[in-house]
């Protein structure tokens, strides 16, 4: 970022979650302050086994339109994206490009086209299982027209999306960017996280000694990036400014993550760096936090390494003990906490953290919400294959 030119701003937000879902930010943001646990038992997306699973997924009677399973992704973006637009009072987008994470896409039409494969003459449109989709589908619709990118980087897609965005502006390639993360559950992915034991059957517990896990869930969260002079000629009110995005490897384990924080410390520490920031000036992250043993252990030992004692004065926070790991969408989610919390001034709990770890001894802002000011916030995320990303929001 030292030698491109825009500085990029956040002008707009858009959220669907479990939680308040279809609902303004703001209520979303107050009922995550509040501690509102959007995971319950659940079942299979497609096939219902008999057996519920501790998930956080977004019920289909709170869909004003008749929505069909395998049409929830391309609804639940739709929506979020037309949130993100309204708020940053977009009318016209000149040059303007869009960015989705996602893991697994329109995973659902695939997974219903696999169940009905013994059916005889139907017709399936494979287009719309690919990974591009849905990018493709918003952009002709709303005529984005600028550079159009779909990212899967495991669960950093999110993350990703946006950063990749950011830098688009900032290299000229674009004046207006929209960017985020999107994931709906599926059997394919809740089987797997099972079948690698990463599921809990009890409470999601991030950063507490009795964590056993995680619980999938699912979402779709846009932000509208443009360049400084662009926000300042149309007159956009400003969420925050990008202040650092870097993405590292572990380069170590298909699965599983290096047991030092050796690509997420490399990932923070070349996000501080790219602003010439210093990692004093962090005073608040969004963890990764999933409430797997190992995930939470090694996110606890990269931000030790990179803010030495600092990282015992620094909020942390995990947004997925509340809606759960939603995947592609885990990211663009968890850096819209970071600006709701630098234009609110108080930082979202960790919930169910009720006994502390010898290891994970740093301050998770457990259980209440906390008054706090936040100038420069980091959001960390951590995927599979050992996909590391981090990025920096501040004031302007």
């Amino acid at each position: 970022m030292k030698n491109l030119k825009e500085g990029v701003v956040v002008s707009g937000v858009g959220i669907v979650t479990p939680l308040k879902p279809f609902m303004k930010v703001d209520d979303f943001w107050n009922a995550l302050c509040s501690g509102e646990d959007a995971i319950k038992r659940m079942s299979l997306p497609m096939l219902d086994t008999g057996r519920k699973w501790l998930m956080a997924g977004i019920d289909q009677s709170s869909f004003a339109d008749d929505i069909s399973l395998e049409n929830k992704l391309q609804f639940i973006a739709e929506k979020a994206l037309c949130m993100a637009m309204k708020d940053a009072n977009l009318r016209e987008c000149q040059n303007a490009g869009l960015s989705i994470g996602t893991v697994l896409g329109n995973v659902l039409v695939k997974e219903k086209r696999l169940i009905e494969s013994k059916k005889q003459k139907t017709i399936y449109d494979y287009e719309r299982e690919s990974l591009s989709y849905v990018t493709s589908y918003l952009a002709a619709k709303y005529n984005l027209n600028g550079p159009s990118i779909t990212i899967s980087t495991a669960c950093a897609s999110g993350t990703d999306a946006i950063g990749i965005a950011a830098r688009k502006i900032m290299a000229g390639k674009a004046d207006l960017m929209i960017a985020g993360g999107i994931d709906v559950l599926s059997d394919f992915a809740i089987i797997g996280f099972h079948i690698l034991q990463a599921i809990t059957e009890e409470k999601v517990r991030p950063f507490d000694k009795n964590r056993t896990g995680l619980a999938p869930g699912e979402g779709a969260a846009f932000v509208v990036l443009e360049s400084e002079k662009h926000a300042s000629h149309r007159g956009a009110k400003v969420y925050g400014k990008v202040m650092g995005y870097a993405s590292r490897a572990d380069a170590n384990h298909l699965t599983g993550p290096h047991r030092e924080g050796r690509g997420l410390a490399d990932a923070m520490n070349q996000a501080i760096s790219e602003h010439n920031l210093k990692p004093r000036e962090i005073n608040y992250i969004n963890a990764h936090g999933t409430g797997t043993v190992y995930n939470d252990l090694m996110e606890t030992k990269a931000i030790k390494k990179v803010f030495g004692k600092a990282a015992y004065d620094i909020p942390i926070s995990s947004t997925k003990s509340m809606l759960g790991h939603s995947f592609g969408a885990a990211g663009a989610i968890e850096a819209i906490c970071c600006l709701l919390s630098i234009k609110n001034k108080i930082v979202h709990p960790t919930i169910n953290f009720n006994e502390r770890d010898a290891e994970c001894d740093l301050d998770y802002v457990p259980n209440i919400a906390r008054h706090h000011i936040v100038n420069i916030a980091m959001s960390l995320s951590a995927g599979f294959g050992g996909q590391n990303s981090a990025i920096i929001f501040g004031k302007t």
